[in-house]
C-alpha cells in the first residue's frame, strides 16, 4: 500500500461529521485502496478487527447482500458478535450496486452504532428521490488520479527491490518522469507499470472498465458505435466549447447522423461516471452562469490517449486539462470566464475568492504572449491572476504573476 496522505487526512476530518461518508471518483482511481489506508489506519489507532466490516458490493462474495433486508441481517448478526457498546465502522464499496442504497445506508445508521464510509463509481448516487433519504446526512470526498507528486512518489515506490530489479528504470530525470505522467497518465495501476506494453493493457482494461462498463453498460446504449464517435469527438476537442448540437451537426458533416439528444444523454452519461468533467461558462461581469457552450475535460489523459490512439496532440490544450484537474484537486470550483469578448481558461473559486487562471504551452510568441495578458488585465477587480506555461523564464508583469506549469502541478500555490 502507497499512501495518499491528502486523501486519508481529509477522510480522518470528515469522519468526525457523525454523517456518511461518500468517496466519489472514477473508477481505478484508488478508491478501494483509501479505503483499505482507513482500515490500516483504525487498527493502529486500537480499533478492534471485529468492529470492521468491509463490503464489496462488486464481489460476488456479497452478491446476496445487496438486497436491503439481506444486509440489515448480516450487519445485525455482525453488531452482536462486536459486542453492546461496540460501535461498527461499515466500510461499503461501490455503494451504488445496493437497492435503493441511500434509504438502506439511512436505515443502517439510524438502526445500529455505526460509522458508514462508502465508495461509489458514479454521480447519479446524488440525484434522484433516493438521495432524499440521506439529505444533510451525508458528506462527500471527490478523489482523482494521481497528482503529479503522488504519481512520483508511485514511480519511485520500489526501486531497491530484488524482485523488481528493472526498476531501477523508475530512476528518471525529472523531466522524464514528468513526460511520463503526460503520456501514460496518472491511474495508479498504471504509474506502477514500467513496461510500456504493460502500460497500454492496463490503460485498455480502465477504458474498457470505465467508458464501456459504467457507461454503455450502464446507460444501456444500444448504439455503441454513435457512443464511440460522440466520446472520441469530445476526446479530441477537450478545453473547446462544445454543444450537443456542435457535436450532431461535426458528426453529421462527417457522415454520421445523431440526435443532439443523444449526444447530451452521451455526455451527461461520460460525466455520470467521471469520466469527462463539464466547465461551464461565466460572465464576470455579469456575475452569472452561461447556459451554453461549455468546456469538457478528460480525467486523465492517458486514458483519452488509449481511447483515440497515437496522434499528434493538442499540448496547449493537454496542459490545460491538467491544470483544470489540478485546480479541482486543490478544492476550487471552476468555471471558464468570459470578459466582454475575451476569453479567460479559469475563473478557480475557494472560500468565494476568485483566482484567474490563464494557461498556454509557452508565452515565448509576442501575440501569444499579448493574448494572454490582455484579457487578464480587462478584470477590473483586485483579485490574484496568473498565467501558466511551459516556460521557465518569468513573464510576469503589471500584476500578473506567471508561473511554470510543472512547478504548478508539482505543488507551487497560487
Amino acid at each position: 500500500m502507497i499512501l495518499r496522505p491528502s486523501y486519508l487526512d481529509k477522510l480522518l476530518v470528515l469522519e468526525k461529521a457523525d454523517a456518511v461518508t461518500i468517496i466519489t471518483g472514477v473508477r481505478r482511481c484508488g478508491k478501494s485502496s483509501l479505503l483499505k489506508l482507513y482500515v490500516e489506519h483504525l487498527l493502529a489507532e486500537g480499533m478492534n478487527a471485529a468492529q470492521i466490516i468491509e463490503i464489496n458490493f462488486e464481489s460476488m462474495a456479497f452478491e446476496e447482500l445487496t438486497e436491503p433486508s439481506a444486509l440489515h441481517r448480516y450487519i445485525h448478526e455482525k453488531s452482536e458478535m462486536a459486542g453492546a457498546g461496540n460501535r461498527l465502522h461499515l466500510l461499503f464499496d461501490e455503494v451504488q450496486e445496493i437497492a435503493q442504497w441511500a434509504r438502506t445506508v439511512n436505515s443502517l445508521k439510524a438502526s445500529f452504532p455505526v460509522d458508514i464510509c462508502a465508495t461509489g463509481s458514479n454521480s447519479r448516487l446524488f440525484a434522484g428521490e433516493d438521495l432524499t433519504y440521506l439529505s444533510g446526512r451525508y458528506v462527500k470526498l471527490e478523489m482523482y488520479p494521481l497528482s503529479f507528486p503522488e504519481f512520483e512518489t508511485f514511480r519511485r515506490a520500489f526501486p531497491d527491490e530484488d524482485c523488481f530489479p528493472e526498476r531501477n528504470a523508475f530512476s528518471q530525470t525529472p523531466e522524464d518522469t514528468f513526460q511520463s505522467f503526460l503520456h501514460q497518465g496518472s491511474f495508479p495501476a498504471v504509474a506502477l507499470a514500467k513496461e510500456q506494453e504493460v502500460q497500454q493493457a492496463l490503460l485498455e482494461g480502465i477504458v474498457d472498465s470505465v467508458i464501456m462498463r459504467d457507461v454503455v453498460q450502464r446507460g444501456s446504449i444500444e448504439n455503441e458505435a454513435a457512443f464511440r464517435r460522440v466520446a472520441r469527438f469530445v476526446f479530441d476537442n477537450i478545453g473547446s466549447f462544445v454543444s450537443a448540437n456542435s457535436i450532431a451537426k461535426a458528426l453529421k458533416a462527417a457522415g454520421h447522423s445523431i440526435n443532439p439528444g443523444t449526444v447530451d444523454r452521451y455526455l451527461e452519461l461520460m460525466c455520470d461516471a467521471f469520466v469527462l468533467y463539464r466547465c461551464p461558462r461565466y460572465d464576470i461581469k455579469g456575475r452569472e452562469l452561461l447556459r451554453t457552450n461549455p468546456k469538457y475535460y478528460v480525467v486523465d489523459l492517458g486514458l483519452r490517449n488509449a481511447f483515440l490512439g497515437e496522434r499528434p496532440w493538442d499540448w496547449g490544450h493537454a496542459f490545460e486539462n491538467l491544470v483544470y484537474l489540478e485546480l479541482r484537486r486543490r478544492g476550487y470550483e471552476v468555471t471558464v470566464g468570459r470578459i466582454g469578448k475575451q476569453e479567460i481558461d479559469f475563473v478557480a473559486v475557494v472560500s468565494g475568492d476568485p483566482v484567474y487562471v490563464q494557461v498556454c504551452q509557452t508565452l515565448l510568441d509576442d501575440k501569444v504572449r499579448e493574448r494572454e495578458f490582455s484579457a487578464l488585465k480587462a478584470v477590473g477587480d483586485a483579485y490574484p491572476k496568473y498565467v501558466l506555461s511551459m516556460d521557465d523564464l518569468d513573464y510576469s508583469h503589471e500584476g500578473i504573476k506567471h508561473l511554470n506549469i510543472r512547478r504548478f502541478l508539482s505543488g507551487a500555490p497560487l
